[in-house]
């Protein structure tokens, strides 16, 4: 039989991710749910987008320039009705981004809309296609996409619903798109190729999760996740496997039956500060990713101690002949959570740490959102609390409120142990806000920099009153970045970016804008890898 293993982060010692850049997204557009989703190119470009708008970024130039409504950014194509459920991926290989949205609720209206990036710079052109959302001419239409690429092609995983119901009655089939990126990149005609049967036991599977990667594109064969997403509870996980070709054999796409040793469960609605409660929807698998032949995936589900909303997290051996494979219920005893995504943040092959950014609330606390780190094998941090609620979140003007149907999650391919996170909290005027952050893996917690290893590091003075000097030696010419964060790992202050010389090299900060306290400097190269950490005290 299988039982519930209860995981809460109050007694484990895995350390908290460092918050870094974090900033406001930007506000309720009008549209319920706040679905959240974010990119980041290696060369600091973000894009963000909710429904129905997005915003891009450039943190080299410090700027986030004006929010673009997807009615606008797809104007080209002539979509008439209301675009929602955008989402957006960055391609490493290629330098480029997709990104799409979906267009009308019914049979005859519906469409899917994507995007190209032509260059790396998101505020140069891009290709525009349109995709039919009704495929096979019948009465159906498409709602809830997921994307994921490889080297060669891009997938997009959608749900096909019958007019007039409701998502959660109106299921009929997960189809997947099979679209050639480098043909849609310079502006061609896109290739795509439709896949419809998915089944197991003559049942069609739903809500199908692209595996994303982990540290760098894979090749060869695409992986999909599916479960049992209403099932009061359940240790069924579909395994999809297909060949990463266009136009693959269709007798070549594998559906395993894989069993948790956990069960999941269908999550209830989430309590907040006010009587309508957030839902949680179901207990679908809401990311993934594969990394060095694990897939790594989380979902919402129940914590059937507390009879709370929790977050389960799973972790499947793809080498490992036994159908059954470890996953947990992280769960707090303060808080409810919702909407968690995961993203790859380990430092090397066998590495398989990851980070795991959550919306959370409680009867007394405002929704906010966070973020907690694991080692894949059950251990957890704490959580990290990222923006804090300024208020309960009140939108539809009956019923409980939307609190979401997914939030976005993104290593950065060219920083080792980075990911970012776009995550929602209530704001003051009672709307889901979107909150944007990039958190690091603590320093010290992967392979050191061999290129500029910094040796006799000192902080000095501790306690110090106005001035902190920082000495250190360096073999090579180094790039350095210097910021301060709390010993909670919360982002406090950036210093200066620096070129430090061969040999020794000693630099000082004012510590004025510092209040009495305990901190660390922190110290990155050129890439964002973490090479020193050392703590010093304020105390005026």
């Amino acid at each position: 039989s299988v039982t519930q293993e209860k995981t809460s982060q109050s007694n484990r010692s895995i350390s908290n991710p460092i918050m870094c850049n974090n900033f406001y997204g930007y506000p309720y557009y009008y549209s319920v749910p706040n679905d959240n989703d974010v990119a980041v190119s290696n060369d600091n470009k973000v894009v963000s987008v909710i429904n129905s708008s997005l915003r891009i970024y450039d943190l080299n130039l410090d700027t986030a320039y004006p929010a673009i409504s997807l009615f606008t950014f797809f104007g080209a194509l002539g979509l008439p009705n209301e675009h929602f459920d955008p989402k957006v991926i960055y391609d490493p290989q290629a330098d480029r981004f997709i990104l799409m949205c979906l267009n009308g609720f019914t049979d005859s209206t519906s469409n899917i809309a994507i995007a190209y990036s032509q260059t790396p710079d998101t505020r140069q052109n891009w290709s525009l296609y349109t995709i039919t959302g009704n495929p096979y001419n019948d009465t159906l239409w498409t709602d809830y996409p997921m994307i994921s690429i490889t080297e060669q092609h891009a997938y997009i995983t959608v749900n096909l619903l019958k007019n007039d119901e409701s998502w959660q009655t109106g299921f009929v089939r997960t189809i997947v798109w099979q679209l050639d990126k480098s043909d849609a990149y310079s502006g061609a005609p896109l290739n795509s190729t439709l896949y419809g049967n998915f089944d197991f036991n003559n049942r069609n599977i739903r809500n199908m999760c692209p595996v994303r990667n982990g540290n760098e594109l894979f090749s060869g064969t695409m992986y999909f996740l599916s479960n049992r997403n209403f099932a009061v509870s359940s240790d069924s996980i579909f395994l999809i496997s297909m060949p990463d070709v266009l136009n693959a054999d269709t007798s070549m796409i594998d559906v395993s039956l894989l069993r948790a040793g956990t069960a999941y469960h269908v999550p209830p609605d989430a309590k907040q500060t006010a009587p309508r409660i957030l839902q949680t929807n179901d207990a679908r698998i809401l990311g993934a990713f594969k990394h060095n032949n694990r897939i790594q995936f989380v979902s919402n589900t129940r914590d059937t101690l507390l009879n709370k909303a929790a977050c389960y997290h799973g972790v499947i051996d793809l080498m490992s002949a036994n159908p059954e494979f470890p996953a947990y219920i992280i769960t707090n005893d303060t808080v409810e959570y919702g909407y968690p995504n995961i993203a790859y943040a380990g430092t090397h092959n066998d590495d398989h740490t990851a980070i795991i950014g959550i919306n959370y609330t409680a009867a007394d606390i405002f929704p906010a959102c966070g973020a907690i780190s694991t080692d894949a094998i059950g251990n957890y941090s704490d959580l990290l609390t990222i923006r804090k609620g300024d208020n309960y979140i009140s939108v539809l003007s009956g019923g409980n409120q939307r609190w979401g149907d997914y939030s976005g999650a993104q290593r950065k391919y060219n920083q080792n142990g980075v990911v970012w996170l776009a995550l929602t909290y209530g704001s003051q005027s009672k709307k889901p806000n979107t909150w944007i952050a990039e958190l690091s893996l603590q320093p010290f917690s992967g392979v050191a920099d061999e290129r500029h290893t910094i040796n006799e590091h000192v902080v000095y003075p501790s306690p110090a009153q106005q001035t902190i000097f920082c000495s250190f030696r360096v073999q090579q010419e180094a790039s350095l970045n210097f910021r301060i964060v709390d010993l909670n790992g919360r982002f406090v202050q950036d210093i200066f970016n620096e070129r430090a010389l061969p040999g020794l090299n000693t630099f000082s900060f004012n510590t004025a804008s510092l209040q009495n306290g305990n901190y660390i400097l922190v110290i990155t190269n050129e890439y964002g890898s973490p090479l020193i950490a050392n703590p010093f005290t304020i105390q005026k």
